[in-house]
């Protein structure tokens, strides 16, 4: 399946937090053969919620969103994911009654509680906003321990495929190499390749669904780097 994420938070766009659930997500939904089209950040703004999701649900098979699922006057991620659908935003009662059990203050159960018309909800375990499905969209709180809460159960959902993950440490900088694993990459159109440069050596990491095919693209480079 083709995943788009989006992160939504004026703290990942100001460089106050690093946008660690992204990365998490994007590194499950990999392992399990999954392809991560794009990772999108978007402020706290309804409308600018509303155009990339909307966007995205129309590029993508699954739409992943987390953050600004709270209480406070910046959560609007609820109202722009309605927005993007065409639905209406209503008060779950579900979910109103079992904030209720956590908190008195009627405002804060409203605002949390208000989510789009006929969404599934997804029951946070380790906190009190939960996430939501609706049409091929997932929203999960953006703190880190509730959104792996909500996202290991939504993940099964989306099966497996098979994913084989190799890596090679080359000694010395990318231009050194760049002829060699160009031959590769044209060579075994089914295997991503990526190329990652450390201080005096470079990562080259082979994935795929095939093992074998992994296996072959990684040793061919090795092979051609000794000649």
């Amino acid at each position: 399946m083709n995943f788009i994420i989006i992160s939504v938070g004026n703290e990942i766009l100001s460089g106050d937090i690093v946008n660690t659930n992204a990365a998490y997500m994007a590194k499950m939904l990999s392992q399990k053969g999954h392809k991560v089209s794009r990772i999108i950040v978007v402020p706290d703004v309804i409308d600018e919620i509303a155009e990339e999701v909307k966007n995205a649900s129309k590029k993508a098979d699954f739409v992943l969103v987390t953050g600004g699922l709270g209480a406070t006057h910046d959560d609007v991620t609820a109202e722009g994911v309605a927005k993007a659908l065409n639905r209406k935003l209503v008060l779950n009662e579900y979910v109103a009654e079992m904030i209720r059990q956590l908190s008195s203050n009627e405002e804060a159960i409203k605002k949390v509680a208000s989510l789009p018309e006929g969404c599934e909800i997804i029951e946070n375990d380790v906190g009190v906003a939960p996430g939501f499905v609706v049409e091929n969209v997932a929203v999960m709180p953006g703190v880190p321990a509730e959104m792996e809460n909500v996202f290991g159960k939504l993940i099964e959902r989306f099966g497996e495929r098979d994913y084989f993950e190799e890596t090679l440490k080359v000694e010395g900088y990318e231009e050194r190499i760049l002829n060699k694993l160009n031959l590769v990459v044209n060579k075994f159109k089914d295997v991503q390749i990526g190329s990652y440069p450390k201080p005096g050596y470079v990562v080259i990491k082979f994935s795929g669904g095939s093992k074998e095919e992994v296996e072959r693209a990684k040793n061919k480079l090795a092979e051609l780097l000794k000649e």
